[in-house]
């Protein structure tokens, strides 16, 4: 009989899955496995434009950029942005000094880092120098202006915004010198 009692008088042990703490234990690691495949599921679909593809030959081309830019520079190349984000851009560019020879440039408003919000356009000639329509467009972008034929380029970061006067001006400066 006293067996018997001793047997009758332990509690009965629950199964495994009644204890809470197991499931905490089972789900934190559960979570960083769904969280991975969530995060490599964005990752597969959603292609990362940041990144150059030819980051390379992008990084050898800066000296030249800065030759460029230095022509630019010379030259007295001025560009002004005129309108307003909801209405779109009127760009002129002018020259205060030499000769040039381009009938059309190539400009390039890129944004930081969505390549999908780049705006390509180009500028005709002008008596004045060249000018040209851009769409509406808003935001911080790295404006561009290339002259194929005369080797100059007018780089400067700016913010297209709504103003008081409605006017961007953008100057080529030597690189490294202050505005």
């Amino acid at each position: 009989m006293a067996l018997n009692d001793a047997i009758a008088s332990t509690p009965a042990v629950a199964p495994w899955y009644r204890h809470p703490i197991v499931w905490l234990i089972i789900a934190i690691p559960g979570a960083a496995v769904v969280m991975g495949m969530v995060l490599l599921t964005l990752a597969i679909r959603i292609p990362e434009s940041v990144v150059r593809d030819d980051y390379y030959q992008a990084g050898r081309a800066i000296n030249i950029d800065l030759r460029a830019t230095h022509r630019a520079a010379e030259l007295g190349i001025t560009a002004t942005l005129i309108g307003s984000p909801e209405d779109g851009w009127l760009m002129e560019v002018r020259q205060r000094r030499g000769e040039l020879a381009a009938e059309t440039l190539e400009g390039l408003l890129a944004h930081p880092t969505q390549a999908r919000k780049d705006v390509e356009f180009g500028l005709a000639r002008t008596q004045q120098g060249w000018s040209g329509l851009i769409g509406p467009t808003a935001g911080r972008h790295v404006l561009s202006i290339r002259s194929a034929t005369d080797n100059w380029l007018l780089r400067k970061e700016v913010v297209l915004q709504a103003a008081d006067d409605d006017s961007i001006e953008v100057r080529a400066l030597p690189w490294g010198a202050s505005p």
